[in-house]
């Protein structure tokens, strides 16, 4: 791999996804103009992967392709169809955490690589897998889940956002050591592996693919994406993203998810 190549990370939803969950000709045209030319694409989502492949079909990813679910801890190489690092919580402090969020009657998930797992058989549950189509196990008690790999865990509530704002807080000194802690969106309250972001997904695929840090690209919205924006050579917030993330970025683009901000992006710092 030489260093003129370049790698572009992109997030999912109101990034590179439209608001109703596609991906737009501009966008799908220029990905593979890149991808041809010898450039790395790579998604960087807080999504799970099966999720993140069904959402993306429309590319074809394959060669000079990768997806980095779970914000950045699971990596998968697209091309040789092989995971690539799979980096996990500790699965009694999961278990913990997650017995802790049924106890005070919140929507309780956790993810592997296959799927999600779950004591929660109810509404939220189907409203929240309406785009992602996770295979889903239902058990009886999350003692059951103990030897498995857990990569995530989600508190949900679509309804009240300071009561996952309130648990939040509860248990931040007891999460802490193990977690970190934030919102991917304001009914999401997620747990992942203490220290890793998605910023350390752009550093990790930087190096090994052997492409310099300056040479990688980073696009997204949210909050959960500041550390990747923070991470690559040039940051880049959406226009239809977050103040506090646009204050941070490096560029911020003219056309929105809905409208080839991607596009914009390749046009503009890698073909």
């Amino acid at each position: 791999m030489t260093n003129d190549k370049k790698i572009l990370f992109v997030d999912l939803d109101e990034t590179l996804l439209t608001t109703d969950k596609r991906i737009c000709k501009e966008n799908i045209e220029a990905i593979t103009r890149m991808v041809a030319a010898g450039h790395i694409f790579a998604i960087n989502t807080g999504r799970p992967y099966n999720a993140a492949v069904k959402l993306v079909a429309d590319l074809n990813m394959g060669k000079n392709s990768y997806i980095l679910s779970f914000h950045g801890t699971s990596g998968y190489d697209c091309g040789s169809k092989k995971s690539i690092c799979n980096n996990h919580l500790d699965t009694d402090e999961a278990i913990k955490l997650l017995k802790a969020i049924d106890n005070e009657g919140i929507h309780s998930q956790t993810f592997t690589i296959e799927g999600i797992y779950t004591t929660c058989d109810d509404d939220v549950l189907v409203e929240y897998n309406k785009y992602t189509d996770e295979p889903i196990t239902i058990v009886k008690d999350y003692d059951e889940l103990k030897g498995l790999s857990l990569n995530k865990v989600m508190a949900i509530d679509f309804n009240d956002h300071d009561r996952l704002d309130a648990f939040q807080k509860k248990y931040i000194d007891e999460t802490s050591e193990y977690f970190n802690t934030f919102f991917s969106c304001m009914p999401y309250l997620e747990y992942t592996l203490k220290g890793a972001d998605k910023g350390d997904g752009v550093r990790f695929l930087a190096d090994y693919l052997n492409i310099p840090i300056e040479n990688t690209i980073a696009v997204g919205d949210e909050g959960n994406d500041i550390p990747m924006i923070k991470a690559a050579g040039i940051g880049v917030c959406m226009v239809n993203g977050f103040s506090k993330v646009k204050e941070i970025a490096d560029y911020v683009t003219k056309k929105d998810n809905n409208n080839g901000g991607i596009a914009e992006v390749i046009d503009k710092y890698i073909l």
